[in-house]
């Protein structure tokens, strides 16, 4: 009977608990920004690759941001995505976040409602606009400040 608990209680500790979102490391949104930066002015892609795997599986946290919009999701496991602007050392990211709460995200409007967002950096990307960086968040936790 001891020989099982211990060996549930060392599977929970060494399996379990490592992949609780708890247990992320977190990080700001200027944090990520300044490792885009970094990434950016280095010449070794095999160090670009290591700075940006470091930012994998930490859990992003952004407060006080605005609602751009909300759009179906190109993502075969999320429904929907939110659209968010931020401006950061004067450079313009556009933030894709991604949850699995289509309550939560129903009630957001345009224009209007204020939020603060935590959830796992999955990825920069870039397109053809003003942007500095896209990126995207998912398994986003949303919670609405102001409407």
């Amino acid at each position: 009977m001891i020989r099982t608990v211990t060996a549930f209680l060392l599977f929970v500790l060494l399996f379990v608990l490592p992949g609780c979102a708890a247990f992320m490391p977190r990080v700001t949104i200027e944090d990520v920004i300044a490792e885009k930066e970094l990434i950016d002015s280095m010449d070794n892609p095999a160090m670009q690759y290591r700075t940006l795997n470091n930012l994998y599986n930490k859990k992003i946290i952004i407060n006080n941001i605005v609602i751009k919009r909300v759009i179906e999701s190109s993502r075969v496991d999320y429904n929907f995505c939110v659209l968010a602007d931020i401006t950061i050392k004067d450079k313009d990211v556009e933030c894709h976040i991604y949850s699995h709460s289509i309550t939560t995200i129903s009630k957001l409007e345009k224009s209007k409602t204020v939020i603060d967002v935590s959830g796992t950096f999955e990825r920069f990307f870039s397109t053809l606009d003003e942007y500095y960086t896209k990126l995207e968040i998912i398994n986003a936790s949303i919670k609405i400040k102001k409407q």
